[in-house]
C-alpha cells in the first residue's frame, strides 16, 4: 500500500531512529526485539526475530504429540489392528492350504509369496491418499476403509474354509477365491499399514529437531508389543501338534472381531486436519517425479535397497543345520519370537535415550556387525564340535536379532527428513514398495540361489562328517559376506538429520534417479512375480532357480 504523498511525488520521511547510543553498542532496542543479554556472563541471547524456534526446530507447525496420549489414541488404535492383522492373517490361514485346498509343500510357499505381494501397491496407495481425500481425511478415511476390507475378506475367508470342511479335493474355482480373498485381505492390511507409518512420519516431523524421533521410537516398541500378543494368539490357535488347536474358520472369525474392534476409537479418537483440496494423479505423480530426482531422496532409497537386500540373505537351510546340531532345532517357536521382540524392544529404547542425535552411519553399522559376528562366532563353535549346547546357541543367535531391531528403523528415520507436505503417502509408500520388492526378490531366491543345500550334501551332514561341517560353514561364509556388503549403502546415508535437510534444499537433482528407481522396482518385482507363477505349476516348478532339483 502507497502513501498518498509518495503517490504525489514527494519521497516519504524514513522513520525515526535511535541516536542515543554509545559507539559500542548497538542502536536496536533488545528489550523490544525478543532478546536479551545473560545477567551472569554479558552472553548474547537471539530472541524471536534472530531464531524461530518453532520453525528451525521442527519440519511441521503444530507441536510434538506423545504416542502414549489422548491424541494419538486412534493413532495408537489403527497400529494394533494393522500389526495384529497382517501377522496372524499369515500364519493362521497356514493350515487351510494344506488341510482344505490341497496344495503341495512347494506351492505353500510360492502362495505365502503371492499374497504377501500386493505390498508392493504401498506406492499406490499413499499417492492416492495424498491426491483424493476421503472427507477430507487423507489418513483416516484409507485407514478405515482398509480396515473394513480386511475385515470383511477375512470373515469371507472363515465362510469359505467352513464350507470346505477337510475336504483335499476342493476345485480349482474354490482354490482360486480362497487365495483372491486372502490377497484381498492383505490388500486391507497394507492400506492401514501405509496410513499409519505415514501418519507416524507427519507427527515425527512436528518434534523439535533435538527429539525428533521419540513418537518413532514408541510406535515401534508399541508394534513390538503387539506382534508379541499375535504370536501369542496364534500359538493358542494352532497349538503345537499336526492338528491346530482351532479350525481355520474358527480361528479367521477370531481374528475378523479383534481386527475390527478399534474401529470405533479410530473413528473417534484418530485427530487430523481437513484436507479439502483435491491434487489430480497426474500433478501429483509429476511432483513425486522431482522429489525421486532430489540427491537426499534417491540416495536414502539406495541405502534401503543395500540394508534390505543384504542383511534379508539368510542361507536357512544351513542356518538350521547348526541349529540342529546345537540341539535347538526343536526349541519352542512362541519363546523364540518372543525373545527377538524383546531384544528389538531394546534396541528402540538404546537408539531413543542414547543414539537419537549421533551419527547415523555409526548406529547402523551397527546392523551387519551384528548380524555376521555372533552368528559366525557360534557357527564355528558349533559345526567344529567345540560347543554344542542349545542354551549356548540361543545366547549367542539372539544377538543376531539386534540386527532385525536396526532394521526397522532404516525406513523411517532417514525418511522422515525428506519427506515434503503434501507428498508425504508417496514417498512413504514408495519407500515401503521398494522394501517390499527387495523382499519379494530374496524371498523369491531363498529357495533358489540363496538356498543352502546347493553347497553342501545332506546326506554327508546327516553323517556329521568333517567335510560336512567344513561345507556348511563355507556356505555361511559366503552368506556372510553378502550381509557385509550392506555396509556399502552407508556411503549414500547423510549423516544426521541436518544433513539430510541441507542435502534435500542444496544436493541439486539427478534426472535419470526417477527412471531408475521405477524401472528398479518393476524388475525386482516382475521377476520375483515370473519365479512365483513358475513354482505353482509343476513343468515348470522342477528348475534349479525356482527351488526344484532339477528337469
Amino acid at each position: 500500500m502507497y502513501d498518498a504523498k509518495s503517490v504525489n511525488g514527494m519521497v516519504p520521511q524514513p522513520p525515526p531512529s535511535r541516536m542515543d547510543f554509545s559507539t559500542f553498542e548497538s542502536p536496536l532496542d533488545f528489550d523490544a526485539s525478543g532478546a536479551s543479554f545473560d545477567d551472569d556472563g554479558g552472553r548474547f541471547v537471539a530472541g524471536e526475530q534472530f531464531y524461530n524456534h518453532e520453525m528451525y526446530g521442527s519440519l511441521r507447525k503444530g507441536g510434538a504429540v506423545d504416542f502414549l496420549s489422548m491424541e494419538c489414541l486412534g493413532l495408537a488404535a489403527a497400529t494394533f489392528t494393522s500389526m495384529l492383522s497382517y501377522q496372524a492373517l499369515i500364519v493362521l490361514v497356514q493350515p487351510m492350504y494344506n488341510t482344505q485346498l490341497g496344495l503341495s509343500p512347494s506351492q505353500i510357499v510360492a502362495v505365502n509369496r503371492l499374497v504377501q505381494m500386493p505390498m508392493a501397491l504401498s506406492f499406490l496407495v499413499g499417492l492416492l491418499s495424498d491426491c483424493y481425500p476421503i472427507m477430507g481425511l487423507r489418513r483416516k478415511g484409507y485407514m478405515i476403509l482398509g480396515c473394513i476390507i480386511n475385515g470383511v475378506s477375512v470373515f469371507a475367508i472363515a465362510g469359505v474354509s467352513a464350507a470346505l470342511s477337510d475336504n483335499k479335493d476342493a476345485s480349482e474355482g474354490m482354490v482360486i477365491l480362497a487365495l483372491i480373498l486372502v490377497a484381498l485381505a492383505s490388500i486391507g492390511c497394507i492400506i492401514t499399514y501405509v496410513c499409519v507409518h505415514t501418519r507416524v512420519i507427519e507427527y515425527s516431523q512436528r518434534e523439535s529437531l533435538r527429539d525428533r524421533g521419540a513418537i518413532q521410537a514408541s510406535y515401534l516398541i508399541f508394534r513390538r508389543v503387539v506382534s508379541i500378543f499375535t504370536s501369542v494368539l496364534s500359538f493358542l490357535a494352532l497349538g503345537t501338534g499336526s492338528e491346530p488347536n482351532m479350525s481355520v474358520s474358527a480361528a479367521m472369525i477370531v481374528l475378523g472381531v479383534i481386527s475390527v474392534l478399534p474401529l470405533p476409537i479410530i473413528f473417534r479418537y484418530w485427530n487430523e486436519e481437513v484436507y479439502l483440496l483435491n491434487t489430480s494423479m497426474k500433478t501429483r505423480s509429476q511432483i513425486l517425479w522431482k522429489i525421486m530426482q532430489q540427491k537426499a531422496v534417491w540416495r536414502i532409497l539406495a541405502f534401503i535397497w543395500f540394508f534390505t537386500l543384504f542383511l534379508g540373505i539368510k542361507f536357512s537351510d544351513s542356518t538350521g543345520v547348526v541349529t540342529k546340531w546345537a540341539g535347538a532345532s526343536g526349541d519352542n517357536s512362541l519363546l523364540v519370537k518372543t525373545i527377538q521382540d524383546l531384544v528389538m524392544i531394546g534396541i528402540m529404547l538404546i537408539w531413543r535415550y542414547l543414539f537419537i542425535n549421533r551419527l547415523w552411519p555409526i548406529f547402523f553399522a551397527l546392523a551387519p556387525a551384528f548380524q555376521i559376528l555372533p552368528n559366525l562366532f557360534v557357527s564355528l563353535m558349533v559345526a567344529l564340535d567345540i560347543v554344542r549346547n542349545r542354551y549356548f546357541y540361543r545366547v549367542f543367535y539372539s544377538m543376531t536379532y539386534v540386527s532385525d531391531g536396526i532394521g526397522l528403523l532404516n525406513t523411517i528415520v532417514p525418511v522422515t527428513e525428506i519427506v515434503q507436505e503434501g507428498s508425504e503417502g508417496a514417498l512413504v509408500g514408495l519407500t515401503l514398495t521398494l522394501q517390499r520388492c527387495v523382499n519379494i526378490f530374496v524371498d523369491t531366491n531363498a529357495n533358489g540361489i540363496f538356498k543352502g543345500t546347493n553347497y553342501y550334501n545332506a546326506a554327508e551332514v546327516a553323517k556329521d562328517t568333517s567335510d560336512a561341517r567344513w561345507d556348511v560353514l563355507l556356505s555361511l561364509f559366503l552368506n556372510f559376506a553378502l550381509n557385509a556388503l550392506a555396509w556399502v549403502g552407508l556411503f549414500f546415508l547423510p549423516s544426521q538429520k541436518l544433513d539430510a535437510q541441507q542435502l534435500r534444499m542444496y544436493g541439486g537433482f539427478t534426472k535419470a534417479a526417477s527412471a531408475g528407481i521405477i524401472a528398479f522396482c518393476l524388475a525386482l518385482f516382475i521377476y520375483g512375480l515370473i519365479m512365483t507363477l513358475m513354482s505353482l505349476f509343476p513343468s515348470t516348478s522342477c528348475f534349479v532357480l525356482v527351488g526344484g532339483s532339477g528337469c
